[in-house]
């Protein structure tokens, strides 16, 4: 039961509250319905995350790196007995810990914990070459070598796997429906109750050509979605069984339906005792590297990686670190935990502060400030449920989307982010052909500037109770057709209850499951309510002829820049200051500069200038945009000058690249504009 909704507020038609207080779910003709989230987080969900006692303690050497001694302290921990689910905890005492290298907190049970997060709690100062800060996972051989990252476009997201030589068998119904917990297989016999089983949904030909996910391309070139061997698996436990029938303890984030899936069909396996890591924590740190102005890919720091199970992360700041935070686990919370950016990241590609990679994730009350960023992203074929609970997230430029290749049953629950967006879509080519990023999911009461809610074929995704902007458009680098949208229910007014997962939560478990996560009631009062102020307004050039500069603050990338500072980088042609310019260094004799507009904009016009005492030095070339994925000239040229103009019919472009094809000495580029005229 739940607690009674307030009459103030519209009720969602999807999912509400009855008269008896249980939720009542609205299905889709096939039997789909909204997904019970609730089993996101620690110990899946609605579980205290526990105080562990303290075995160890080290304070800061003051010497120039403290990483061996954190890592001999957790060691020591490590090869203790469990007592009970734990080994102990190793205590971080206040003050500047110099760390050239990743702590590993390499066995199940330990917890790594600080004196506070605060100015004068515990700071790791992040030092030295590349790597994280803190993992939840084993320690690298290093007889074997470092563990290289997986390839930026994959993200390193794990894919689970059957047990070799497992008791398998298949689903038999025709159609299970988002939201199941139960379903019939073509055979029972090696089943019991208890076991762990893996639900491994195919990649089929036929289903790739329902998602229109077959014909990707890209410059000319075929772009792959997802091949055939891939999977997404889910992971369940069996609680009944009734003659063919399974039911399960967490229900399935996704719809199973044979005539896309067959052959070879849904395979259901029995898995192994797994050996994964479990009930280890981080608490009560903060994480600190130098502010850097660069792009992501350049950054040498990240924060966090929890590679395990049932573990959390509690009070911890992450100052400046890229793509700080990764869970590849399950049953994960991470609460209070805010990562912040002096400078936006630069370049068209972003980093994530917050990335999903694994299932049952709960991210509660946690803070992201940054420009250019994607706060939080999920990879690819990853199973919900997966769970951002009341957290708010300012910047420039950045959003909350998920990133690739098929994830379901996300939920965005009383989020803000008023300076960005929040998308469900298709993201078509982009990368290399992302496609459909996210199926079955929930945006619930958030408050955001713009939202992108895409309807996969033959599935759904909601938004409900929330505020901000609708926008249509085509999968990305198309200009058309304009996809379908979601599912919006009371847009512009916040729904009661006003939490989806607290209200999913206080059913399944009562009203203590609430209290223990740290919520007294689910009302809003424990939410923000007001729309905040909005964020300054950014200052555009305004053109007497052509108007408002469509470039200025773009992200943008280029094949080359002087020195290795940013002080000449590409972004300086777009920040509409003319003391400041993008300059190259002496061996380059060819430069490409590529603005992404990061969406459909409509351009009739351009300007391009070099720096004053600079002119001359282009000799060739050409402005190109990027429309239906694929490159067209809109304009080319041999000299600039001080200043140059083009016109062209309107094209409606998703990034522009810039080519100099040739340059007397290197070239210094102090303004490129667009316009629409």
């Amino acid at each position: 039961m739940v607690a009674m909704p307030d009459s103030s507020r519209p009720l969602s038609r999807w999912v509400y509250p009855g008269e008896n207080g249980r939720l009542i779910y609205t299905t889709t003709q096939r039997g789909d319905k909204i997904l019970d989230f609730s089993h996101a987080g620690y110990m899946g969900g609605g579980i205290a995350l526990p105080v562990v006692p303290m075995r160890r303690t080290v304070n800061p050497s003051g010497g120039p790196d403290d990483t061996d001694r954190i890592q001999e302290a957790i060691d020591e921990v490590s090869a203790m007995p469990l007592t009970g689910k734990f080994r102990g905890a190793v205590v971080l005492g206040p003050g500047e810990f110099i760390c050239s290298g990743t702590v590993f907190i390499p066995a199940s049970g330990v917890v790594l914990r600080g004196s506070g997060s605060g100015p004068h709690g515990t700071t790791i100062a992040m030092v030295g070459p590349k790597h994280c800060a803190i993992v939840i996972g084993e320690k690298p051989d290093t007889n074997a070598g470092s563990r290289s990252r997986p390839p930026a476009g994959e993200r390193g997201f794990p894919t689970m796997h059957e047990t070799p030589n497992a008791v398998r068998t298949t689903v038999a119904d025709m159609y299970v429906p988002n939201g199941a917990t139960t379903f019939a297989v073509t055979q029972i016999s090696g089943f019991a109750v208890g076991d762990t089983i893996v639900v491994t949904r195919p990649t089929t030909a036929a289903w790739l050509k329902l998602m229109r996910m077959d014909d990707l391309r890209r410059d000319g070139r075929p772009q792959t979605f997802l091949s055939l061997n891939r999977t997404n698996d889910a992971e369940r436990r069996i609680t009944a069984i009734s003659g063919s029938r399974m039911t399960i303890d967490v229900p399935l984030s996704d719809s199973y339906d044979a005539t896309y899936l067959n052959p070879p069909g849904t395979v259901v396996s029995k898995k192994s005792q797994s050996f994964a890591l479990s009930q280890c924590g981080i608490e009560k740190i903060h994480i600190q590297c130098p502010p850097l102005e660069a792009k992501y890919t350049d950054a040498p720091y990240s924060a966090i990686h929890v590679k395990g199970d049932d573990c959390w992360v509690d009070d911890v700041y992450c100052e400046e670190t890229m793509n700080s935070t990764l869970i590849t686990g399950r049953r994960t919370t991470m609460r209070q935990v805010a990562v912040s950016h002096t400078y936006s990241n630069l370049g068209a590609s972003k980093p994530a502060d917050f990335s999903v990679g694994g299932s049952q994730i709960l991210i509660d009350r946690c803070r992201g400030t940054g420009g250019n960023t994607y706060f939080v992203w999920t990879g690819s074929l990853q199973a919900g449920p997966n769970v951002v609970l009341n957290s708010s997230f300012r910047g420039y430029g950045s959003r909350l989307q998920p990133h690739q290749r098929w994830s379901t049953g996300l939920l965005i629950d009383n989020c803000w982010i008023p300076d960005g967006g929040i998308d469900y879509m298709n993201r078509g080519v982009a990368g290399s052909g992302h496609g459909w990023t996210m199926g079955w999911g929930v945006v619930w009461n958030c408050v955001a500037k713009t939202y992108i809610i895409q309807n996969p074929p033959g599935s759904c995704n909601w938004a409900i109770g929330c505020r901000g902007t609708r926008v249509q458009q085509a999968r990305l680098f198309d200009t058309g057709p304009v996809l379908p949208e979601g599912e919006y229910d009371s847009f512009g007014k916040p729904v009661s209850p006003q939490s989806l997962y607290l209200a999913q939560l206080e059913e399944r478990l009562g009203q203590q499951a609430l209290r223990n996560i740290g919520y007294s009631a689910n009302s809003n009062d424990e939410f923000q309510d007001a729309i905040p102020a909005p964020p300054a307004e950014m200052i555009y050039d305004n053109d007497p002829e052509l108007g408002r500069d469509l470039a200025m603050y773009r992200p943008v990338n280029a094949s080359n820049a002087r020195g290795t500072t940013q002080t000449f980088g590409p972004e300086k042609a777009l920040d509409g200051d003319p003391d400041t310019f993008w300059a190259v260094d002496d061996t380059a004799s060819r430069a490409t500069f590529e603005v992404d507009t990061e969406g459909p904009l409509d351009i009739t016009a351009l300007e391009i200038c070099e720096a004053n005492g600079y002119e001359g030095r282009v000799q060739a070339y050409t402005v190109e945009g990027q429309i239906d994925s694929d490159w067209k000239l809109l304009w080319q040229g041999t000299t600039i000058g001080s200043c140059t103009r083009g016109y062209f019919p309107k094209a409606t472009v998703w990034k522009v690249r810039f080519t100099v094809q040739q340059m007397k000495e290197p070239l210094a580029i102090k303004r490129f504009s667009l316009y629409l005229k």
